[in-house]
């Protein structure tokens, strides 16, 4: 069984010149493997074309990716699993400048994945971190290489809480390891990430397939007046939220309703 394969080969480390080690260059994505398929892959490829955009980065080959993807879940003992896509520029010269025909690296790493929804349906609490988010519009939804901030954040939050609110200029942006949602007068509201956060992509499919999802800038004021709280990610799924500080919140009735919704339209 192979843990780690770096562009379609078993492997288990990286040069010491290349870019995503040195300089952070680079993002990554985490997928949940089902039944030996990778979930929601059309978000991770939206996202996987987003960050090289963005990055500046040569478009990726999303076939050869696939192919990659494919053979390593093969490998595996399991059928269920975690996947973390890392994508870096290579190895190239000393200094920022990146390379003008730079050779990228893909390095697939597998873990196993055991905790379900049963273990959080109850609720959650979350606590708002005094580490704040850094402000750039350049990396702002990128999930690039550079999480100094979550570590940081991290720090703060206690084991028996899940997720610790980070913000930026006083607004919220996310959690730690979630987006976040809000609800208020019968619509749920998430933070714009103009300026900060991370696009995930089980909020990218909430604001695609669900008209009652809709972004705003949010400032704290927002935990007193919300009465439902939801974080997620592509691992937990969507999470109910009854506690931050001393804030409370009932757990949406409808909330199996889009679990379903969400894990049925998981591997078409």
């Amino acid at each position: 069984m192979a843990t780690i394969y770096i562009n379609g080969q078993e492997s288990s480390s990286v040069s010491a010149s290349d870019r995503g080690l040195l300089y952070g260059d680079g993002f990554f994505t985490t997928m949940k493997v089902r039944h030996n398929q990778v979930e929601h892959w059309p978000l991770h490829i939206e996202r996987i074309s987003f960050s090289a955009t963005r990055l500046k980065f040569p478009a990726i080959d999303i076939q050869l990716l696939e192919h990659d993807i494919a053979h390593f879940i093969d490998s595996q003992a399991e059928s269920n699993g975690v996947i973390r896509l890392t994508i870096t520029r290579g190895t190239g010269s000393r200094g920022y400048r990146a390379p003008k025909n730079p050779v990228i690296k893909r390095i697939l790493s597998w873990s196993d994945f055991a905790p379900s929804f049963d273990d959080v349906k109850s609720g959650v609490e979350l606590i708002v971190c005094e580490t704040p988010y850094s402000v750039n519009s350049a990396l702002a939804g990128v999930k690039h290489l550079n999480r100094l901030e979550q570590v940081l954040a991290q720090e703060e939050v206690a084991e028996s809480c899940f997720d610790g609110i980070m913000l930026a200029k006083d607004l919220i942006v996310g959690g730690t390891k979630t987006n976040i949602y809000f609800y208020r007068e019968g619509v749920w509201l998430t933070p714009k990430l103009h300026d900060a956060g991370v696009d995930g992509t089980l909020r990218r499919w909430l604001l695609a397939t669900h008209s009652d999802f809709n972004q705003a800038n949010l400032g704290l004021d927002i935990l007193s007046d919300a009465k439902h709280c939801m974080v997620s990610n592509a691992l937990h799924g969507l999470v109910p939220v009854t506690k931050i500080g001393h804030h409370r919140y009932a757990k949406y009735p409808k909330l199996k309703e889009l679990r379903n919704s969400y894990e049925h339209s998981s591997l078409t």
